[in-house]
């Protein structure tokens, strides 16, 4: 167990190293006197006789705070009373408890940065630890990205588990000192804004924004990106996605890929299926986020499998060694050959197809747009990479040669006699079954047709006859 101390006082230097190099900005400053209050506490006496060796956010929160503390929402800490809480304390309250002689601090900062006598009297009567559940873990995963904290691996449920370190990295002349970033003030928000939009995507993303730069005022912003994405933010589903993503990432980080055990809910089969898979990436697509995973898939096959990060079920991911057992024979001849999947596979795959679902088998369509609408909406567009414009006369070969049914293809072909040559037609390859290229076409109604293949048209005409006795 470390029993390092750390009694450094709140130099300007130092608060830079926790600031990454951008101190001058109020929002950093707050932090940054934040990040040492943390270090100052976990590595005290009172910490390390508080605080097991290996600790959850939990464990840290029932040890700082009072027993009536909440953190979960906003109003809940800004209105806690309760002088005995740390929440209650402010930044000059901080100082004076930790011994720092609060003049001679305000001194030397403002020395080192600008800062106006009424921003640093506001600063001092900041409450440091007000702050919500999700920003306070933000700050110790911060720690952990910088070296002043370990995270451990966690041997029950999802929450994560921290330890303190045995070297902090910190020399005693405090002379490793980031260089601050060639972006001016302007260019950090703009990165920060847009990494900020993208959050959703990795949980990591919004720690990257906040070391940049504090986010303006939404009414300041003239670009924005709206996601469909169907976890509800702050949500405890939304954390046991985040750890999940978060546990992923870890594995891939570490270089040692092994195959993982997970439990499963798949809502096409409705059941719950326990996988053993190795992990290849993570795509958004469909308003959800899935893991790409070669394996032992739900439907019981060995084959590749889109996994819905909201649906895995397991209480953590288990990792196997490749002799056991449960690991598909397949899947170990692959490692054996050093042919293991990577994104590549993945990235290529969907290329080579339109669809989601890369693993199916990919077949020819043939579509036909009203003129008028694809010279409206389609022309000049990306459907994907696959699709090509195709004149009247070469359509009727196309499906000559791909319809094998002898009355499906005189059918066909009557049908697009009966079309007009002026209309717009296309080919692509297409992944069979898959509900993304459904949807699509359902999407666009009556302006696109499906001429072949035979089952996709008679499946597209089967939902609109559907949908119709709704509204008869």
């Amino acid at each position: 167990m470390s029993d390092v101390l750390f009694r450094h006082p709140p130099q300007p230097i130092l608060l830079q190293k926790l600031a990454k190099g951008l101190l001058e900005q109020n929002h950093h400053l707050t932090r940054a006197v934040r990040l040492w209050v943390w270090l100052r506490w976990l590595y005290s006496d009172r910490g390390h006789a508080t605080l097991p060796d290996s600790f959850t956010y939990a464990d840290w929160r029932q040890a700082f705070f009072s027993e009536t503390h909440q953190d979960e929402k906003r109003e809940d800490v800004f209105s806690h009373q309760d002088s005995n809480c740390a929440c209650t304390k402010t930044t000059r309250q901080w100082l004076y408890e930790l011994d720092i002689p609060v003049n001679e601090w305000q001194q030397s900062l403002q020395e080192q940065i600008p800062i106006s006598d009424s921003d640093l009297k506001d600063f001092l009567q900041e409450r440091l630890f007000a702050q919500v559940r999700k920003s306070l873990q933000s700050d110790l995963d911060l720690l952990v990205n910088w070296h002043w904290l370990q995270q451990v691996p966690s041997q029950t449920g999802r929450s994560k588990y921290y330890r303190r370190v045995e070297v902090l990295p910190i020399s005693h002349k405090l002379d490793n000192l980031e260089s601050e970033g060639s972006l001016t003030t302007k260019e950090q928000v703009y990165v920060a804004e847009t990494l900020e939009m993208l959050g959703f995507l990795d949980p990591t993303i919004p720690l990257l924004a906040e070391q940049i730069a504090e986010y303006p005022h939404e009414d300041t912003r003239r670009v924005f990106l709206y996601v469909d994405y169907l976890v509800p933010e702050s949500t405890q589903k939304q954390d046991d996605v985040d750890q999940i993503q978060g546990e992923l990432q870890e594995i891939w980080d570490s270089g040692k890929i092994q195959p993982l055990l997970l439990t499963y809910h798949s809502a096409h089969l409705g059941l719950v299926k326990e996988c053993v898979i190795y992990p290849v990436c993570i795509y958004y697509m469909e308003r959800a986020k899935y893991l790409c995973a070669y394996g032992s898939t739900p439907h019981g096959e060995i084959n590749w499998h889109n996994y819905r990060l909201d649906r895995i079920c397991s209480k953590r991911l288990v990792s196997l060694d490749w002799q056991d057992p449960r690991v598909p024979q397949l899947l170990q001849e692959q490692y054996e050959d050093g042919q293991l999947p990577t994104p590549k596979t993945v990235h290529t795959k969907l290329r080579q197809a339109w669809g989601f679902d890369f693993y199916k088998p990919s077949a020819l369509m043939l579509l036909r747009f009203n003129r008028d609408f694809h010279d409206r909406y389609i022309q000049g567009t990306f459907l994907h990479h696959t699709f090509k414009p195709v004149d009247y006369q070469p359509a009727a070969s196309l499906i000559k040669q791909h319809t094998q049914n002898p009355e499906h293809r005189q059918s066909l072909l009557e049908i697009l006699q009966s079309r007009s040559p002026a209309d717009a037609y296309y080919q692509a390859q297409y992944r069979v079954t898959d509900y993304h290229v459904i949807r699509r076409l359902r999407a666009l109604g009556s302006e696109v047709e499906v001429l072949f293949p035979w089952d996709l048209r008679e499946r597209i005409a089967l939902d609109i006859h559907n949908t119709w006795n709704h509204y008869k």
